[in-house]
């Protein structure tokens, strides 16, 4: 799928989101960089496109994602919030060295017991990523 404004303003119209131009410049980075990033680097990023952008908006456009479904907060880095794009059921690995953050595809998820209703599942791995481990 290719993202242009227009896909990613239908995504957000489908959101209950109205589209505005730093929404859509916002839920576009986080669909296409899969670094998990954080609010200040994605306002980092977009300044230079978008030099009336605050910060602050980057904060409540992101706060507006997670609580519509769009994106996920990630809690795995606990020195950040951090967030990301692909909402499908997935891992996520954070080097304990570089701390690059790495998605993992899930083969089996468990299931919760009878009669439970989740509304969010987050399975982190911590360790050393095969980058680091070879530049030992």
């Amino acid at each position: 799928m290719t993202l242009t404004a227009r896909t990613v303003s239908d995504i957000l119209t489908q959101a209950g989101i109205k589209p505005s131009a730093q929404r859509i410049a916002v839920m576009r980075y986080l669909l296409t960089h899969h670094t998990h990033p954080t609010v200040d680097e994605i306002y980092r990023d977009l300044l230079p496109e978008y030099p009336a952008l605050s910060r602050t908006t980057v904060y409540n456009t992101v706060r507006l994602l997670v609580e519509s479904g769009c994106v996920n907060h990630i809690g795995i880095d606990s020195a950040n919030s951090r967030f990301d794009g692909a909402t499908h059921p997935h891992a996520h690995f954070i080097c304990q060295r570089c701390g690059a953050i790495h998605d993992v595809e899930l083969t089996l998820l468990p299931q919760p017991p009878h009669g439970l209703s989740v509304n969010d599942t987050q399975v982190y791995f911590r360790g050393v990523c095969q980058n680091c481990q070879t530049t030992n």
